[in-house]
Order: C-alpha cells, then structure tokens, then sequence
C-alpha cells in the first residue's frame, strides 16, 4: 500500500489588480508628480523658452527684423572691451548692493521700532504702509515732480535752508541720479 501525499498548505494565488487610473493616483510620487506637471509646463513655457532663446540670440548678430547670423562669443568679447558696459555693470551693482542693505537694514530697524510702545503707533504703522498703497505710477510722478530742477520741493526746503539759489538737478548729474534712485527705491521696499 503506498501512501500518497498531499499538499497541506498550498501558496495562496497571487491576484494581479489591473492597472487602473485609480490605483496610479493612489501613488504618492505619481500624484505628485501630476500635480506638478502643468506648473512646470507653463514654468518651462514662459521661463525656459525666453531664456534659452535670449542664448541663443546673445551669440547671433541679428538686426531687428531681419534673420541673424552666428557669431559666437563675439558679441561678449565685443561687451567686455566696451567701457559702457562696464560702467553699466558698475552701477548695476552698486545700486543693487547699496538699495539691497539699506532696505535690510531700515527694514529691520522699523520692524524694532514698531515692536515698542510709543504714542500715534497706529497711525505710523499706517504712514509705513503708504509706498505699498501708493500705485507705482503715481509715486513716480510725485518723485518727478519733486526732485524737478525748477520746481522742486526739495530744492526749495534747500534754499530756504540757504543753499544756493539754483538747486541741484537730482536726475541730471550721474551721482546724484544714482543717489536718488537708490533713495526713491529704498522708499518703495520698507
């Protein structure tokens, strides 16, 4: 007599889920990454393409209107012998370091004063808040206006302080321009 063996623990079959939209989005990293794509679409859209296209441009000689030709680095090697450029990137720079520290700074130094106690807080938090409520272009006539040459506000308080008669043009000397601008800058970012 022969005895015959039998399985007792047979392997449970393993039953395959169809891939399904369902089981896809209950994946963290695809559902991430759905949820990420149209950002990055519309990011790569209206960042990459401009900026990949302004390289491309910076190394053609390329008149308005009319199909350019390669040059290569060219054009930079023209810019870097070029003194305009360099007195461009100079006051880039320094108007970028100078507006940055002193928004950094008078930032932090009226963020303390704020947190004091002192009479009328409320209505110099409300005078802080001004540049921000003012449109930009209003603010810009109104600064226009009063670092004018011949009708300046500024001027006028100067003479009547006793400087001499005609005021600085504050847009005309290059200094002075520089100074205003980091001045009016600064203004609109505290």
């Amino acid at each position: 007599m022969t005895i015959a063996s039998e399985r007792l623990l047979v392997p449970a079959q393993a039953t395959r889920r169809r891939a399904s939209i369902a089981v896809l989005l209950d994946r963290q990293s695809v559902f991430s990454w759905l949820m990420m794509a149209l950002p990055l679409a519309f990011m790569a859209a209206l960042v990459g393409y401009p900026f990949i296209y302004g390289i491309l441009l910076s190394l053609e000689d390329r008149p308005v209107a009319h199909t350019g030709t390669f040059v290569g680095l060219k054009n930079f090697i023209h810019d870097a012998h070029d003194p305009v450029f360099w007195r461009v990137a100079i006051n880039t720079f320094v108007y970028t370091v100078v507006a940055t520290l002193l928004k950094m700074v008078g930032g932090l130094g009226l963020a303390l004063a704020m947190n004091q106690h002192f009479r009328m807080k409320n209505l110099v938090r409300a005078l802080l808040l001004l540049p921000f409520i003012v449109p930009t272009v209003l603010s810009t006539v109104a600064w226009l206006w009063m670092l004018d040459p011949a009708f300046s506000v500024v001027n006028r308080l100067m003479v009547a302080l006793g400087w001499p008669k005609p005021g600085p043009s504050w847009l005309g000397d290059p200094t002075l321009a520089m100074v205003s601008i980091i001045i009016i800058n600064t203004w609109r970012g505290l």
